[in-house]
Formats: structure tokens, sequence, C-alpha cells
């Protein structure tokens, strides 16, 4: 039996993204690669791709992810989370309807400047590595559009200093970004010390597996998770397509990506295309590989 597919791990706080794609890879003795990194400090969903589910890492339908974090306000930190050192402190003062007001004008396409202390890559190097060496990085200059597709204050403790909010985002959206911008706009500054991902696409934090708790059973299959419309193509093409090869295809279809299938077997996505004679083939972008094959 080919062991493949998708998992949804429960990830804790204080373990890095890597640790949980090589425990399930010591486990499964197979290939590995988790689907959106969290931070050390985070935890909850990470979705972790195992043996010919790999290759689809980059189809799967998880633009859209949820995230519960508390937001400290009047003070900050290099990192702008908890893992490092108060930097700087302030007063402010403003009420829960400034606060809704914010969180409600936040929604929708916002250019987000990446913080320095992150995963991102300048010339092959993380940026919090530059961070650490004192290297300057021009950090507006990568800033990206990202959406906000709803903000949900879920409490304001104004004696405290603190906000729990609940924000649903596209992929690549920093959360200790999103949380100092919106005390900026507040006048002030912040920090988060909690990091929830509540969902990341289908999958979501209720249906989430202990690392020591999988098997076979949690795999779900990767072709599920990919949203593209389906060719069906006969049985007997099968191992034509196992071999990368075109098959020719309805001209009703139209030129653009699709999930591949030999009956009822997934055999990888393909893209419509005319050949020389017009006529339209399927080429093969990633097969879907059977080790019975």
């Amino acid at each position: 039996m080919q062991i493949s597919g998708v998992v949804n791990v429960f990830k804790e706080k204080g373990k890095s993204s890597r640790y949980y794609t090589n425990k399930v890879k010591q486990l499964s003795k197979m290939k590995t690669g988790h689907v959106g990194t969290l931070d050390p400090m985070a935890f909850g969903v990470l979705p972790i791709a195992l043996g010919e589910a790999t290759k689809f890492i980059d189809y799967l339908g998880f633009d859209k992810k949820a995230y519960i974090y508390r937001i400290i306000f009047g003070k900050t930190t290099e990192t702008l989370d908890a893992e490092s050192e108060i930097s700087d402190e302030e007063a402010w003062n403003f009420e829960k309807n400034d606060l809704l007001r914010v969180l409600e004008e936040m929604e929708g396409a916002y250019e987000q400047v990446p913080p320095k202390y992150s995963a991102k890559k300048i010339d092959g190097v993380p940026m919090y590595k530059l961070a650490r060496e004192n290297i300057d990085v021009d950090t507006a200059s990568r800033a990206k559009t990202v959406q906000i597709y709803k903000n949900r204050l879920l409490k304001f403790n104004k004696e405290k200093s603190y906000a729990i909010v609940m924000s649903e985002v596209s992929t690549g959206t920093y959360i200790r970004t999103l949380a100092f911008d919106i005390a900026q706009r507040l006048g002030t500054i912040s920090y988060i010390d909690y990091l929830m991902r509540y969902y990341s696409g289908p999958l979501n934090i209720d249906e989430a597996i202990c690392i020591d708790d999988i098997d076979e059973d949690d795999l779900i299959p990767v072709d599920t998770l990919i949203d593209l419309p389906v060719i069906k193509l006969h049985e007997k093409r099968f191992k034509a397509v196992q071999n990368g090869m075109n098959s020719y295809v309805n001209d009703a279809y139209n030129e653009e990506q699709y999930k591949v299938y030999c009956a009822d077997k997934f055999c990888g996505i393909g893209y419509v295309k005319k050949d020389e004679n017009g006529r339209k083939n399927i080429y093969m972008k990633k097969v879907y590989k059977y080790e019975d094959n």
C-alpha cells in the first residue's frame, strides 16, 4: 500500500514546523513537506504532505487561513512577538469602538511590509539571519499586497492592555505585522504573545491530530484538496499518463489546468493545449506515480 496524502497535524508551541515534517518523515519513511510555515511561538493547524502528495503542495487550495492572536498594546519587541525582550513602551488611550473601527477599516487589500525577523529570503538568506547579524535590509521595498478577509474582536481588556482578535487572511500575511499595523492606526505600538492558526484552507483545528497519534487512516487524498476542474481519460491511457505522455481530449475542454484521472485513479495535473495540428491534448505537468506501475 502506498503511503501518500496530507495529514492535519496539531503543531505545539515552541517547536518549529521543520521539527514536525522531520518527525512525520521518521515515522512514515516517506518524503514530507509542510503547507505554510508557522513560527515556533505559534500553534495550531500544520498541514503536512507525505510521499507523492508532496509534488502537489503548490496546488493545494489553502490560500485562506484564520488566526486567533493576542495583541499587547503600548509595548513592542524587536521581533514583534514574545520571543524577544521589550524594546519600547509608551502610554496609549483608545476605546473599544476605536479598535472595532480600525479592524473593519483594515479588511480588504492591504500593502504589508514583512517584519525584519521573518523567514522571507533575500538572495537565499532568511531575513531573520540578516537581522541577527545587524545587516540593514530595505524591508519597505519588499512590501506585498495581502488580503484581510475578516477581522473579529473576540475580547478587549483596556485595563490589562490587550485584545484578542481572529483574522481570516490570505497566504503570506504576517500576523505580527498586522497586529502592529492595527496598533499604529490607533496611535500606539504593540506585539503579540499568543498565536494560533485556527484553520488552513479546509483543515481546521478541531480535526488536527497530535503527532504521536497519526496513522494511515488520517491521510487525506491529495486530489480532494486540489481545486481544479477534472478530466477523465480512458483506463487504457493509464500507463501512458504514468510515463508523462500527452493524450487527446475533446475539443470542448478549455485551455487550462485540470486534475487528470484514468478511470477512478488520480494521475496528476495537466494542462490542455492545441498541438501543431490544432487538436487539443492534455499535457502532464505533475504525475502522481503509483508504486506498482
